[in-house]
């Protein structure tokens, strides 16, 4: 993995803040969710770090509009390379054959996951501080609920309103302390190659996306003291700020998976 230039940084940017958002993948909707990551930036106390790729669709503004909006301090666009994937998963094997575009997400948001380390790595160096907890997301995700904080310890919480918490863990947003989510995200790397050629590891091959089964198996696989919560929370695709009826779509489905869950709990389902 490519050391980090430093023409990504955004010293005018820098801050005390202890925390840090790091928002992973294209850039899609985001422009219709600035507020809501700015809230999250604000209520969370957190620093803002964007890691995306190249998009010949998005808009000619879009990337100043972010930076006068979100104030991030640091901010990197890559152009996509099945090469930058070798050294996490290895060459071209027979999931890549069978999947195809989605074992080629698979690997790149892995390795953008991964890469999150040399990036916190390199704000701490510039800043000479360092970071409290790490809150990974993404820029075209709606959230619209604040996240707990506290009493984090061990800890590694992931949103579990999209996913389901039986079969994968989120690779969408998930947050631990600074020490636990870089080995969490090491892990990743750790296993990667192996697990990339072993059908073991995906229990259900018809399911896609495989990276959420792929990061059940590294908790697993570690025994990571991970927990689950249900946020007001969805990948947006309209070109338009989600409206009041939206948002309480979105809530009734996070209660609802909430009380779902608590009944095969109970009922042991």
């Amino acid at each position: 993995m490519n050391s980090l230039s430093k023409k990504y940084l955004f010293e005018q940017n820098f801050s005390s803040k202890k925390n840090l958002v790091v928002l992973v993948g294209h850039l899609r909707s985001i422009e219709y969710l600035l507020k809501y990551h700015k809230k999250l930036l604000d209520v969370s106390k957190s620093d803002l770090a964007i890691s995306t790729w190249f998009d010949e669709n998005d808009k000619d503004d879009l990337r100043e509009k972010i930076i006068n909006s979100l104030n991030p301090v640091y901010f990197e666009t890559e152009q996509f390379n099945f090469n930058l994937t070798i050294n996490t998963f290895g060459e071209l094997n027979k999931f890549d054959l069978m999947f195809g575009k989605a074992a080629l997400s698979t690997r790149s948001q892995i390795y953008k996951i991964s890469k999150i380390g040399k990036i916190i790595e390199k704000l701490e160096i510039s800043q000479k501080k360092k970071y409290d907890i790490i809150i990974k997301s993404r820029p075209d995700l709606f959230l619209n609920s604040n996240l707990n904080l506290k009493n984090l310890e061990s800890k590694i919480v992931f949103e579990n309103t999209i996913g389901d918490w039986n079969k994968d863990r989120s690779d969408r947003l998930f947050f631990a302390k600074r020490n636990q989510f870089v080995t969490f995200i090491n892990s990743l790397s750790k296993h990667a190659k192996k697990c990339w050629d072993e059908e073991i590891v995906y229990p259900i091959l018809h399911l896609i996306p495989l990276q959420e089964q792929f990061i059940k198996y590294c908790c697993d696989k570690e025994k990571f003291d991970i927990e689950y919560f249900f946020p007001v929370i969805k990948v947006w695709r309209p070109k338009k700020e989600p409206a009041l009826k939206d948002i309480f779509k979105i809530r009734i489905h996070a209660i609802s998976k909430s009380i779902l869950l608590k009944i095969k709990i109970l009922f042991g389902i």
